[in-house]
């Protein structure tokens, strides 16, 4: 597809301040709103990316940057690091449809361009800081976990349970060896994120785009979601090295930091697998529409044992095919 034929009456017209506040909001929405604010991070670089979409790169720049500029108040770093990752993005998507990419080839790319931009971001704040900011980190939150006998908030919740000082000890004992190891999972849990920025990302963009006569592939529908048969290696793989006994060797933890990241890893992926299969399953069987939100919502409720309920929903469809899809 030549980019010549991007061009229309409708795109011309784009308004660059509405999609520079559209970038600065996403942004605002990404600082302020906990959780959430993955969307607004996974949408910040649609309106740059219609701009360079349409030859449009220097207003595309333009836009990214003035969006930005007030992270330099929160942080002189992290401020280029986001125009960066914005154009880069934006260009990911030309080269895609330029070139007539899949969709894959598209959602890998922008993800390798967000796990780039942390990566940037950690070795300029190590380079101009010079400490290492990964070891700093470590250390602070260590630190922290250390401290949390002497907080005032656990001390003055810890005299309202109904238990003697020596069982919250040994709760908060138990607690902070839990804290302890969430960074060495942190890996597993910062690639689930970024796929999910990802993929949000990539819905969001062709969304927008196919309004403007943008040719873009768009996702299957959820409930035709798949995976190939061989994933469940990885899966398997994991629970195997987590509960491989513990032999007193100095690789234990190494084997239990990789099972569990993993874990998380295609975990997170057969959860998804298994969610859109429960849905197909429901559709399949025409339950109305406000039943299926209602089961999700009384899941979510019990979310213990929904979250490993549905992966392994999502784990025996490779074989017994709940939802009858065609596969090779």
């Amino acid at each position: 597809m030549s980019f010549d034929n991007l061009k229309n009456i409708k795109i011309e017209r784009l308004n660059l301040a509405l999609l520079t506040l559209f970038t600065f909001l996403s942004l605002v929405f990404t600082i302020f709103v906990p959780f959430l604010g993955i969307v607004g991070l996974a949408v910040l670089p649609v309106p740059a990316t219609l701009l360079i979409l349409c030859g449009r790169i220097r207003d595309g720049t333009i836009c990214a940057v003035i969006a930005c500029i007030v992270l330099i108040i929160l942080d002189y770093i992290i401020a280029p690091v986001a125009v960066i990752l914005i154009i880069a993005v934006s260009f990911i998507y030309r080269n895609s449809i330029s070139k007539d990419k899949s969709k894959l080839f598209t959602v890998s790319g922008i993800f390798l361009v967000f796990c780039g931009a942390a990566l940037l971001y950690i070795i300029l704040v190590s380079a101009i800081g010079r400490i290492n900011f990964v070891s700093e980190l470590f250390s602070s939150y260590n630190s922290y976990i250390d401290g949390m006998s002497a907080n005032q908030f656990i001390s003055g919740y810890a005299s309202l349970l109904s238990v003697d000082q020596s069982q919250f000890d040994l709760i908060l004992k138990q607690t902070q060896n839990i804290l302890r190891f969430i960074p060495y999972i942190a890996p597993g849990i910062l690639i689930v994120s970024f796929v999910i920025i990802s993929v949000i990302n990539y819905v969001a963009t062709s969304a927008v785009l196919r309004r403007y006569n943008i040719n873009i592939k768009p996702f299957l529908s959820f409930n035709e979601l798949d995976l190939p048969w061989y994933y469940c290696w990885g899966a398997i793989l994991g629970l195997v090295l987590v509960l491989v006994p513990s032999t007193g060797q100095n690789f234990d933890k190494l084997v239990d930091i990789i099972g569990f990241n993993l874990i998380i890893i295609f975990g997170s992926l057969y959860l998804v697998l298994g969610i859109s299969v429960l849905w197909g399953i429901l559709e399949r069987f025409k339950v109305p529409f406000i039943w299926r939100i209602s089961i999700f919502i009384i899941q979510g409720l019990f979310f213990g044992f929904a979250i490993l309920i549905l992966p392994f929903l999502g784990l025996i469809d490779i074989w017994v095919n709940f939802r009858r899809l065609k596969r090779g």
